[in-house]
């Protein structure tokens, strides 16, 4: 998914996405190049939400690295919402 700006990305009170596989609350906003996407997401949950866990646990057990593909990263807590800009990364 992608956002403009932090309004385009609150839920609405009381109401936040969650991740379609692990049905988890999703309060990571990530994005990544569409190619990296459709390499490590399942096709049948392309057109989904994945949580960044999910999203990582897939690109691991297909041994993709990804770190370089996100330079802003979005959490939204029940009482604040940070964007936190990529410096440096690494795979482990």
């Amino acid at each position: 998914m992608k956002i403009n700006n932090l309004t385009d990305y609150r839920p609405a009170v009381g109401r936040r996405q969650t991740c379609k596989v692990c049905k988890c609350p999703d309060k990571f906003d990530f994005n990544v190049p569409d190619e990296i996407w459709r390499k490590v997401v399942p096709q049948e949950n392309q057109s989904e939400v994945v949580c960044l866990e999910c999203f990582d646990a897939f690109a691991s057990e297909k041994q993709i690295h990804y770190s370089d593909s996100i330079a802003v990263l979005y959490f939204a807590g029940d009482k604040a919402t940070f964007k936190f800009q990529t410096v440096s990364a690494h795979d482990l």
